[in-house]
């Protein structure tokens, strides 16, 4: 999930599972707190998580009326490789792992991720965005008719302590700049619980599937 990625997790599937229910919206009228306008995503001591938000284990994720939530499994059947937030007709797909504490993950493993989509036969491109330097990919996609088309993903990578998360941005939320606003809300509220155990640099960061998300098995 921090390499090369498979085709057919680089879109938001069409059998979305049922709405999450009973759940608080997250802060998103707080807009004019001056935490929000520094990208995410957080750690814990600076949200308020207690209430508004799903519980993934590593990754708590703010819960939002109409949201939809996968998560993908590994080989094993039990082990969280991702979430998957589908929020219309765009996504957001998210993994964490261990990182060291000096940082400068994101470097090196941004121009393996481009070098692996460009062997795919996708037009990468770098760009810089208030989340720092990020990818910009067209993906070449199989339509279900046959023909060949492309499909945009934003590709973003960000380091808090010990941490590293990868966020794509699939669907119109990585082509239009208004619509890619109200994704970045959400991502600026996700929350990454580091543990204290040693792990290795790239190890995942245990996730536990929550209440009502639909299990994908890597296949």
């Amino acid at each position: 999930m921090f390499g090369r990625k498979r085709h057919r997790s680089e879109s938001v599937p069409e059998d979305a599972p049922e709405e999450l229910e009973d759940l608080t919206p997250p802060l998103l009228s707080d807009d004019q707190d001056p935490i929000w306008s520094i990208p995410g995503p957080r750690v814990p001591e600076e949200v308020d998580t207690s209430t508004g938000y799903v519980d993934m284990g590593s990754l708590l994720i703010p819960a939002i009326p109409g949201m939809q939530l996968r998560t993908q499994l590994g080989p094993d059947g039990h082990t969280v490789l991702r979430a998957l937030i589908v929020l219309g007709a765009s996504g957001i797909q998210l993994s964490v792992a261990a990182a060291p504490k000096s940082g400068g993950v994101w470097d090196g493993l941004r121009e393996q991720i481009r070098a692996g989509m460009e062997k795919d036969g996708a037009t990468v491109e770098s760009v810089t965005t208030r989340y720092g330097d990020e990818l910009l990919a067209d993906l070449l996609v199989t339509l279900p008719d046959g023909s060949r088309a492309t499909s945009r993903m934003r590709v973003i990578g960000r380091e808090g302590p010990r941490w590293f998360a990868r966020i794509d941005i699939l669907g119109p939320a990585a082509q239009s700049l208004e619509v890619g606003t109200e994704v970045e809300k959400v991502i600026d509220r996700l929350v990454v619980v580091r543990d204290d155990a040693p792990r290795a640099r790239l190890d995942l960061l245990p996730l536990h599937v929550p209440e009502d998300a639909v299990e994908v098995p890597d296949v």
